[in-house]
């Protein structure tokens, strides 16, 4: 199957293999979102480095607005792409990812599965800890 995904640490995977249809990327996090480890404030981790599909400007910027519309299902605004070092690839990933920031999200591009990661739960976690001492702050007003 070119499109899997898992869920782990807040993080849904989404691994892009190979050659797919349009759709298959949006049925598989769709799934994801009923799975019950998928939990409000989950992010999309999308792996593109073993894909070969082509997707065209107004291709990304549907999917882009697919994505926005899933916050209010419980996917976070910060995604990340990973992708090989292929040349053409980043361009490709830079387009995804103007698109989805047009949408109001933040996606950063990594070549890296564990960088794009700890970047995505690194920020969660710091997110958290801001959450926690402004909480923290307000009860001793």
């Amino acid at each position: 199957m070119p499109v899997t995904w898992e869920i782990r640490d807040r993080l849904l995977i989404l691994h892009l293999i190979g050659h797919y249809d349009y759709d298959a990327p949006i049925n598989a996090v769709t799934d994801a979102m009923l799975d019950p480890g998928f939990q409000p404030g989950t992010m999309l981790l999308i792996d593109a480095r073993f894909t070969g599909t082509r997707r065209s400007s107004e291709e990304f910027r549907e999917r882009a607005i697919w994505m926005a519309s899933l916050q209010s299902k419980g996917l976070a605004p910060r995604s990340a792409i990973v992708i090989n070092s292929q040349p053409h690839q980043f361009g490709v990933a830079r387009m995804a990812a103007t698109h989805v920031e047009i949408q109001n999200m933040e996606t950063q591009i990594f070549t890296d599965m564990d960088a794009a990661a700890s970047w995505l739960l690194g920020s969660s976690l710091a997110e958290s800890g801001a959450d926690s001492a402004a909480k923290s702050a307000g009860s001793t007003a």
